[in-house]
């Protein structure tokens, strides 16, 4: 493993990105610096989500995505594209920076240790810090196979592709590394704060900081990585045709809602805000209240 720290290296905006934001914000009529909606506002009646649910802004990245949007604990969110360029935006929607990376952005953003920690096809983890300045680069000597999981000291874990289990920590340097395996679940925080995960075999780890435990099974359930459960139970799922599923209860009957035409990614819960964030393929980004109406259950 090799940490390249630096706090020199390029930082801010990235000027050609952020021109062609200005530009179609301003063709727009919308203020310098924000996204396509800045404002929370209910959509058009027209559009089929209006009578179930608002939509609080959306978000254009100008590119493709291969990874949804990431939240941090104050409602701010991060996006990063396949041509290699990371946004952040205010819990409002407000656009806030941009920053380039080497590489396609493959994983979740993740808010760990006072920094964006985003992952790129390169083998690198890029920490950039809330005003969007780099704080230190990362390079694995093995492909990131896993999103990452971050724990209360802000170190996040992942499972590489040599089988191993990673940690690093907020400063950039490597803090664990176990054999694994191949990885069936995880690495995920679990309720008592430690990282959980779990291989093909069946062995899970608990790992807190440096000690890493063999159990048989961990005390809760690793969930359904393809869908979001919010804090009240509310399922939230994307399509690969660009419809939002939802549902209130597990057993309750779906609302499809067309949001656009390309899949939609694992969903985002916002804590800070109370609403989910849908990243489509296309690199739209999508706010969304949960619905006044949930579906009946089914009989």
């Amino acid at each position: 493993m090799l940490v390249l720290s630096s706090s020199k290296a390029k930082t801010r905006a990235v000027t050609p990105r952020t021109l062609l934001i200005g530009l179609i914000c301003s063709l727009a009529g919308l203020p310098l610096g924000r996204a396509a909606s800045a404002q929370a506002r209910p959509i058009e009646a027209a559009h089929p989500v209006a009578a179930v649910a608002r939509l609080r802004f959306r978000f254009d990245a100008g590119a493709a995505l291969s990874a949804p949007a990431g939240v941090a604990a104050d409602g701010a969110l991060c996006v990063g594209t396949v041509d290699g360029y990371v946004h952040a935006l205010a819990a409002d929607g407000t656009f806030l920076w941009s920053h380039s990376v080497h590489g396609a952005v493959t994983h979740r953003p993740v808010f760990a240790g006072e920094h964006w920690q985003v992952t790129t096809s390169s083998d690198h983890i890029y920490a950039l810090r809330p005003d969007g300045t780099l704080s230190w680069v990362f390079k694995s000597l093995s492909a990131v196979s896993s999103e990452l999981a971050a724990d209360a000291n802000g170190t996040v874990y992942f499972a590489a592709a040599d089988h191993f289990l990673y940690g690093v920590s907020a400063h950039g340097a490597v803090s664990l590394r176990a054999f694994f395996g191949a990885l069936a679940a995880g690495p995920s925080l679990g309720p008592d704060g430690a990282i959980w995960a779990e291989n093909t075999a069946g062995m899970v780890l608990r790992v807190t900081g440096q000690t890493v435990r063999r159990v048989a099974r961990p005390p809760f359930q690793f969930g359904d990585p393809s869908a979001l459960r919010d804090p009240e139970g509310h399922l939230w799922r994307g399509q690969s045709n660009g419809v939002l599923e939802y549902r209130a209860t597990p057993q309750a009957s779906p609302l499809l809602v067309p949001l656009t035409t390309t899949a939609l990614l694992v969903p985002a819960w916002s804590a800070a805000s109370r609403y989910a964030v849908l990243s489509s393929r296309a690199g739209l980004l999508f706010a969304i209240d949960p619905p006044a109406s949930p579906g009946t259950p089914e009989p």
